[in-house]
């Protein structure tokens, strides 16, 4: 995560513990939601599916300036909208391991 949690609370004016909350609720949410959706649209090879999951984890991530995750994302969602799936396992993947260092961070 390259903006700190501090850095992040000042950005958004609000408290530290409630950037934590927002963060775990976003990392919560895509673990449960988004990412067995995307998942199943990468193996179904249904681009819709993927571009739409896609967009939702790169436009939460961005709201909580998690730039990797967004970064990731957006690429992942460029590629299903132009019917490109091919390399996205391995985008999947860098997700998984973003999410995971960022929840780390939080303990």
């Amino acid at each position: 995560m390259m903006t700190t949690i501090e850095e992040l609370a000042e950005e958004l004016g609000i408290d530290r513990e409630d950037v934590v909350e927002f963060i775990s609720v976003f990392l919560d949410y895509t673990e449960n939601e988004d990412l067995p959706a995307l998942i199943d649209g990468i193996n179904k090879k249904d681009a819709e599916v993927v571009r739409r999951r896609a967009h939702s984890i790169k436009g939460a991530a961005l709201n909580l300036m998690l730039s990797e995750i967004s970064s990731l994302a957006s690429q992942l969602e460029k590629n299903a909208a132009s019917g490109k799936l091919d390399d996205s396992l391995s985008i999947y993947a860098d997700i998984l391991e973003r999410m995971k260092l960022v929840r780390e961070t939080l303990t």
